[in-house]
């Protein structure tokens, strides 16, 4: 099972109307490379937020240490097309 990160270029409010960071974390198979595992999160975050959001590759130990560290950041799951996991975190900005 391959996890990777992307963020999304623009910030995203949550509940409180705070600007927060997107952070998504995809679970997909090993053999899912990485272009594929992207357009089926932006599609899938695009199906939950109600807008077109870019999402870029981002590193995984940093984006996996921000979710990690952020206490007030909100999170939820949603499953792409293909059945597989899609986490995915707004940190508030600060």
């Amino acid at each position: 099972m391959a996890i990777r990160y992307f963020m999304a270029e623009e910030s995203v409010r949550n509940g409180q109307q705070q600007d927060c960071c997107l952070i998504v974390e995809v679970h997909t198979p090993d053999w899912i490379d990485d272009q594929l595992s992207w357009l089926a999160a932006e599609a899938t975050i695009e199906a939950e937020f109600g807008r077109r959001l870019t999402l870029y590759p981002a590193n995984k130990d940093e984006a996996h240490q921000l979710v990690q560290e952020e206490s007030e950041a909100t999170h939820g799951c949603l499953k792409l097309g293909s059945g597989d996991p899609l986490y995915w975190h707004l940190l508030p900005i600060v």
